[in-house]
């Protein structure tokens, strides 16, 4: 066993066998680790690929999610190139640390409405449905919030995931922003996640940031070195564990059943080792190894596993298909450098300054928001020209599937730091994010080598469906400038399209879109004759001690920010796991 700052094993000193083995040490795999461990009858073993990496930097709130170039706690490489967007080759970022990338994203506490939920349900995902999820989101959150309305009905107070929002805003763009919307008939809204909200608005964000100033990813608030340590007897959480292949055999009733792992050391490339799973294997690598780790072991489309000379176990066509992400198109303002962290990039001094702040007074803007608000929108409410929102009592009703936004801006406090140095000003940029995208792309295997990177086609922009919705996003930003300006702030153009013809929109889109890391719907939850991967119950179809655990199995993308929704798999599957474990022990 590798004692360092974390109690860490290396795939050497693992057992031979364990009740659970969990793939995958991020967002999800913590709070599985967590939830299945705390009943000692149970050994469990956490397989993370990347390290512990939970040095200063990946807890500081604004350093931390300066992930670019960084390999320490993420993962970087190419989709193909996309036939739909210019034939642009864009760059995919994944966590690969423990904790994932709820050490890595930007901390927005967001659960999604009611009705995204209730649309799961609808769809013949038995027990997803909003009422039966909401425990889930309560009883592992820690709100901070004081002043939250309704507290103790939509939030948990005693949960290890800790969230909290600003009292007042940080910085001084936030204000306008909240007066502009308000002007296009957009309400302002308090506490995002509450049912008791409407469904669009000019939302102040809540963070996952701890009550010391600090990230609160799922690793800090699930699976600390004081839990590890703690459990240690039945507990084990093994790093740089590279597994490749689960092992599906028939018994003797011709049912296929998993029967463990093949592991070997990331780092070394030793001989691979086998763990036996005496009850049950849950995959959570995420949406784009997930289906990885399935189609090398045989569980997938037959001719693709075929082609890459894969023996079949089990067809599952759906395996890597359908996937999804939120793509974003970003339209950059100058605005007055004090009100833009470029700042800190632009006046040396200042950063020490707010080290200084941070360090010993637990304020600054190293604890700052690069996104303080968001706006969520039903584009189908406004006139044409994108100036006002019109919205009855009606459109208001969260619960209804039809008034799920299908928009989302996020003004970004950023810039880049060259064009800032010329102009002397900061940078805004306002994110216009496709919430709702009909668009599918897959996951593919490159070769039958588990070193190779999947291949990944997010096939953005297929559907036109998309594209317009993106427009009418970009129309509608153009309008909220304006507004800015009557106010006194202020704000000019430094890229955005030149002209409202839909053509030089659409070329704009093109050219400057992007991943907001959102991979989504890879081993969707739906029946298998409906290209489902797993059950309700999160169980691969056909094949039995196996189930999948991330935000490959949303049924489709939630118009959401993807973090809260993950924790809400881990916590809904530990459950189902540890009651079936009971049930069987009782019989």
């Amino acid at each position: 066993m590798l004692f360092k700052a974390y109690p860490a094993y290396s795939v050497k000193s693992i057992a031979d066998s364990y009740d659970f083995i969990i793939i995958g040490g991020g967002t999800a795999g913590c709070v599985l680790a967590n939830r299945l461990s705390k009943d000692r009858n149970v050994t469990v073993l956490l397989l993370e690929k990347g390290g512990v990496s939970n040095g200063w930097i990946s807890r500081v709130p604004i350093l931390s999610s300066a992930f670019v170039g960084d390999s320490s706690r993420s993962r970087h490489w190419k989709c193909q190139p996309q036939q739909h967007v210019d034939n642009r080759v864009l760059e995919l970022t994944t966590g690969e640390s423990l904790g994932g990338t709820s050490k890595i994203n930007a901390m927005l506490y967001t659960r999604g409405l009611p009705a995204e939920f209730d649309g799961w349900s609808a769809a013949g995902c038995n027990g997803w449905s909003y009422a039966e999820l909401k425990k889930y989101f309560t009883q592992s959150e820690r709100a901070l919030d004081e002043s939250v309305q309704n507290l103790e009905a939509f939030h948990g107070v005693t949960g290890e995931w800790e969230n909290r929002s600003y009292g007042t805003m940080q910085w001084e763009h936030s204000n306008h922003i909240i007066r502009a919307t308000s002007a296009m008939g957009i309400p302002y809204v308090e506490d995002l996640n509450s049912p008791l909200q409407p469904p669009h608005g000019c939302a102040k964000m809540h963070y996952t940031i701890n009550k010391t100033g600090e990230r609160s990813s799922t690793l800090s608030a699930f699976l600390p070195d004081s839990i590890v340590h703690e459990r240690k007897g039945h507990l084990h959480v093994c790093t740089f564990a590279h597994v490749y292949k689960v092992s599906v055999q028939s018994d003797a009733t011709s049912q296929l059943r998993c029967e463990g792992i093949y592991v070997e050391d990331a780092r070394t490339g030793d001989k691979p080792r086998f763990i036996r799973a005496r009850r049950e294997i849950i995959l959570s690598a995420g949406a784009l190894a997930s289906p990885k780790v399935l189609m090398l072991s045989g569980i997938g489309p037959v001719d693709h596993l075929r082609e890459h000379h894969i023996s079949p176990v089990k067809e599952l066509s759906g395996v890597g298909t359908h996937l999804q992400d939120h793509l974003a198109v970003p339209m950059q303002y100058q605005v007055p450098l004090h009100d833009s962290l470029v700042k800190l990039q632009l006046q040396p001094l200042l950063f020490l300054i707010e080290i200084v702040l941070y360090l010993f007074f637990g304020r600054g803007l190293l604890l700052c928001p690069v996104v303080e608000l968001s706006i969520f929108i039903q584009t189908r409410l406004f006139d044409k020209t994108m100036r006002r929102m019109f919205s009855s009592e009606k459109n208001c009703d969260a619960s209804l599937p039809e008034n799920l936004p299908d928009v989302e801006v996020m003004p970004v406090s950023y810039g880049k730091p060259d064009d800032c140095t010329l102009s002397k000003q900061g940078g805004l940029a306002f994110l216009t994010a496709l919430l709702r995208p009909l668009s599918t792309g897959t996951v593919r295997l490159a070769s039958g080598d588990p070193l190779d990177e999947p291949v990944v086609d997010p096939n953005y922009l297929a559907s036109k469906h998309d594209m317009e919705v993106l427009r009418r996003g970009l129309k509608f930003v153009k309008q909220l400038k304006p507004h800015m300006v009557t106010q006194g702030y202020r704000i000019t153009d430094h890229l955005v399209p030149r002209d409202d013809p839909d053509g030089d929109l659409d070329a704009f889109i093109r050219k400057h879109c992007m991943t907001t890391f959102h991979y989504t719907s890879t081993c969707r939850m739906a029946s298998e004759k409906d290209g489902g991967v797993v059950d309700s119950q999160l169980r691969v179809h056909g094949v039995q001690g196996l189930r999948v655990a991330d935000a490959s199995i949303f049924p489709y993308i939630p118009g959401t920010h993807l973090a809260a929704v993950a924790v809400l798999v881990a916590e809904k599957c530990a459950d189902m796991v540890l009651q079936s474990f009971r049930e069987d022990q009782a019989s």
